[in-house]
């Protein structure tokens, strides 16, 4: 048996989403929801791999800016510095 608290907000709350979902009881509710949580547990969300893909695309897009980078000031003549100072966008 498991047992815990809810503020009478809650359980208000909790009491709807039961007869929405066609639950008799919160016990039902609950032991639904815990079961889907430890089943959910094995299976990682696959927007979880779309978050790491965008991850790891951004960071190389950064390192090829940062090379980039280095390159172009690489390639500035010595003097362009000072004088190209006025002219950024």
């Amino acid at each position: 048996m498991v047992s815990f608290r809810l503020s009478p907000e809650e359980y208000r709350r909790i009491r709807e989403m039961c007869a929405a979902q066609g639950m008799r009881s919160v016990s039902d509710l609950a032991r639904t929801a815990m079961l889907k949580l430890v089943a959910s547990e094995n299976h990682t969300d696959p927007l979880t791999y779309e978050v790491r893909d965008l991850r790891d695309q951004i960071r190389s897009i950064s390192q090829a800016l940062e090379r980039i980078s280095h390159e172009v000031e690489e390639r500035k003549p010595q003097g362009s510095a000072s004088s190209s100072a006025g002219s950024e966008i």
